[in-house]
């Protein structure tokens, strides 16, 4: 299991679009994927969860993930959290 603390730094932070796309970017890996803030933890994985977290630009959030694909998911969410960017997949 790998957690780590991240810092908000999206210029638009976690509003409905982000969180859509954060859904979508936990969603394509195998690992469980979690993100707690204040007392709240919830699935990445979900739309509804995510959107209860409530977390702002500058909020800090631990993002904990558990899985066989952990180390690529932590890589690239915790990549979208600080730059609102998501990893370009290699065409096939």
């Amino acid at each position: 299991m790998l957690r780590k603390s991240v810092v908000i730094n999206r210029p638009q932070g976690l509003g409905a679009r982000p969180i859509a796309e954060l859904v979508q970017v936990a969603s394509k890996y195998e690992s469980r994927v979690y993100l707690e803030h204040g007392r709240r933890k919830v699935n990445a994985k979900s739309i509804m969860g995510m959107m209860s977290l409530e977390a702002s630009v500058g909020d800090s959030i631990e993002v904990m993930i558990d899985g066989i694909d952990e180390e690529n998911a932590m890589q690239e969410i915790t990549a979208y959290l600080l730059t609102g960017r998501m990893k370009v997949s290699e065409a096939v």
